[in-house]
């Protein structure tokens, strides 16, 4: 499997690297990701320009230099021309070098304890580096964490147009999309009050039901509907202390201490915050760190520390940039712009970080996930 790097736009298989142009690499991603497809050239078009107005001579410069580029690669994968349509992406069969590991069931569940490992640590760039070189390893397919990656990476897009899940798996992940990519809460609030009350009746797995769960705590919170994220906190309480997960148990703290905060009841916030604190010296998950301090950011804006804030949280974006947790980066994005708006204690780090929503923004494509998220649960919920 090749492996595709956003921040240098270099595209990697085993020890061997690849640099393109930004406009050469998404093209190639796109195809890649949707290998076996034809595409006109009006498609490709609106995949990888969509706010530009090239003409079709465009996509196939481009397709040309990328062949070059990877030539050297003609025996991994190859882009055709099909005729009277536009291009498709074809790797080549690799059965005859399939690895002799793949028929190793204790070799497989040891891969899939790594990975599971990987992502409750919040180690997004291991997990992200493994899953793309498991071919080359001769790693076997865990059905999960192959779909799983896509989100941590956000390839959102990818997730909302496969078919490589479940209706109710792809509904969750659709919802989960679109509450990342808005910034009106309130908007996503109905379809994760739908994913849990159907949860049951799909026989969803415990954990996506946390997953779901808490992100509605957060959802209610950002919305001002203080009473039903506190019902929902106390409704999740004995599910969290026996779960014995400290990555759950720390996102589930921050939830308590935002409750705190909304209600006015800033020392128990300060407890919660501490608890967390403690819960992640003994357990350090970056990704859940990132956002114990943006969230310990927002209590130092409430008591008016606004240099601490600002330092506090610089650290935190930069810790979660590192995790390459995508979502979570965005998430917390969107959770300090939220109060910054609200509060309107501190307009020039507001600004600074509307400008970095705004990047995101442009670079994952919110508007048009967000549009494709709706259609896909106004469909299924």
């Amino acid at each position: 499997m090749i492996a595709f790097d956003s921040d240098t736009y270099q595209v990697a298989y085993a020890s061997e690297s690849i640099a393109l142009l930004p406009k050469e690499f998404a093209l190639l991603r796109y195809l890649y990701e949707n290998e076996g497809r034809s595409f006109t050239r009006e498609q490709l078009l609106d995949a990888v320009w969509p706010l530009e107005a090239p003409t079709d001579r465009t996509v196939d410069d481009h397709i040309y230099r990328i062949r070059k580029r990877i030539a050297r690669w003609s025996h991994l994968l190859t882009i055709e021309t099909v005729r009277g349509q536009g291009y498709r992406l074809k790797r080549q069969d690799r059965a005859r070098t399939a690895s002799p590991l793949l028929g190793d069931e204790a070799f497989a569940e040891d891969v899939s304890r790594m990975l599971s490992k990987y992502h409750g640590m919040g180690m997004g760039a291991a997990l992200q580096l493994l899953t793309a070189n498991k071919e080359t390893l001769g790693l076997p397919g865990d059905s999960y964490y192959d779909v799983y990656v896509h989100f941590v990476r956000g390839d959102f897009g990818w997730l909302l147009e496969t078919s490589l899940m479940e209706d109710w798996e792809k509904t969750a992940y659709a919802a989960f999309i679109h509450a990342t990519v808005q910034s009106s809460p309130s908007n996503s609030v109905p379809y994760f009050e739908k994913l849990v009350a159907r949860s049951k009746e799909q026989s969803m797995p415990a954990h996506w039901l946390y997953d779901l769960r808490l992100a509605l705590i957060a959802l209610y919170q950002e919305s001002g509907m203080r009473e039903r994220a506190r019902e929902e906190i106390e409704a999740n309480r004995p599910e969290m202390a026996a779960l014995q997960s400290p990555s759950f148990m720390a996102i589930y703290l921050l939830r308590e201490m935002q409750s705190f905060l909304l209600e006015g009841s800033r020392d128990k916030a300060e407890a919660k915050l501490k608890e967390c604190e403690e819960l992640l010296e003994r357990h350090p998950i970056q990704r859940e760190r990132g956002a114990f301090l943006v969230a310990k950011a927002i209590l130092l804006y409430d008591q008016g520390e606004i240099p601490a804030a600002r330092r506090t949280l610089d650290e935190g974006i930069e810790t979660l940039k590192h995790t390459y947790f995508v979502p979570h980066l965005i998430a917390n994005v969107n959770a300090i712009l939220h109060y910054l708006e609200k509060k309107a204690c501190d307009e020039s780090y507001q600004a600074q970080y509307e400008r970095l929503w705004h990047q995101l923004a442009e670079q994952y494509g919110f508007e048009k996930l967000r549009k494709a998220a709706e259609r896909w649960l106004d469909r299924h919920l």
